[in-house]
């Protein structure tokens, strides 16, 4: 009667190491993948999939190579005697999103619609960005008229929003979850709005109360790119992973090394 196999023990322990360490990186991503709170905190897996490559206006250097322009567009929302229709509309590209509630714009007489424009600006030919945060990514125009008469809308009624898509920069941020919708009416005095982030898709969204300039604004991380403490905890537990791995592997080449080679059965005489 045959007597089941054990596993080596070598090779136990050789799996458990693996496991921990596989442990530890995952913890580390976790603590590090969220807000302060922990129940801001997102899935660690949302997101995990590349972005799209941003399309810059004026691209970093190193980004000029392969950046393609990013896309404008013009829409028309119908007119009616209540106001403008709902609508939802964005860039080919996807990198900015602008959803016009119903009745956004106030009926008007002889007139049958709202043209709106959307078009992408280096934010470098605009006014700086509120002390505290830096840019990321383009400007974007808001331009909004009725038609035909092409006379010039301002303010948006009702709960009309806009969605920015921002670029992974280069500069540490003291909060992965932190960006906000920057409005100015002329592009030159920036207004922080009350701002919705979502990481895991680098977008980040807010009520849009009237047409002009719209970028995305973040606060730089206060000592630059090795001072978030956040990046020092996945840089340590990384390590430590790491070497749990790469002790397992020695314990598994040692115990390669230890075992008797095959060689046929009984030696006869």
């Amino acid at each position: 009667m045959s007597t089941p196999r054990r596993e080596p023990a070598g090779r136990s322990r050789l799996v458990l190491l693996a496991g921990v360490g596989i442990l530890v990186l995952y913890l580390a991503g976790a603590a590090v993948s969220g807000r302060a709170s922990i129940l801001a905190r997102r899935p660690l897996l949302d997101g995990l999939a590349p972005p799209t490559p941003y399309r810059w206006v004026k691209p970093p250097r190193e980004l000029a190579a392969g950046n393609k322009p990013p896309a404008s567009t013009r829409f028309t929302v119908e007119l009616t005697a209540n106001g403008s229709r709902l609508g939802a509309f964005s860039t080919s590209d996807g990198q900015i999103n602008l959803v016009l509630s119903e009745g956004a714009v106030p009926a008007r007489s002889g007139q049958t619609g709202v043209q709106v424009t959307v078009d992408p600006v280096d934010p470098a030919t605009l006014g700086p960005v509120p002390a505290g945060l830096v840019g990321a990514g383009n400007a974007y125009r808001v331009q909004a008229s009725y038609r035909p008469s092409g006379r010039r809308v301002e303010t948006l009624a009702g709960q009309s929003s806009v969605a920015l898509v921002y670029p992974l920069l280069t500069t540490a941020v003291a909060d992965a979850g932190g960006h906000q919708v920057l409005s100015s009416a002329d592009g030159r005095t920036w207004e922080p709005q009350q701002s919705t982030d979502t990481p895991g898709s680098h977008q980040v969204s807010a009520r849009l109360a009237r047409t002009g300039y719209l970028q995305v604004g973040v606060a730089p991380s206060a000592g630059g790119s090795g001072s978030d403490p956040r990046n020092r905890i996945l840089l340590l537990a990384s390590g430590v992973a790491v070497l749990v791995v790469v002790t397992a592997l020695a314990l598994r080449f040692r115990e390669s090394r230890a075992a008797p080679r095959g060689g046929g059965g009984r030696r006869r005489r």
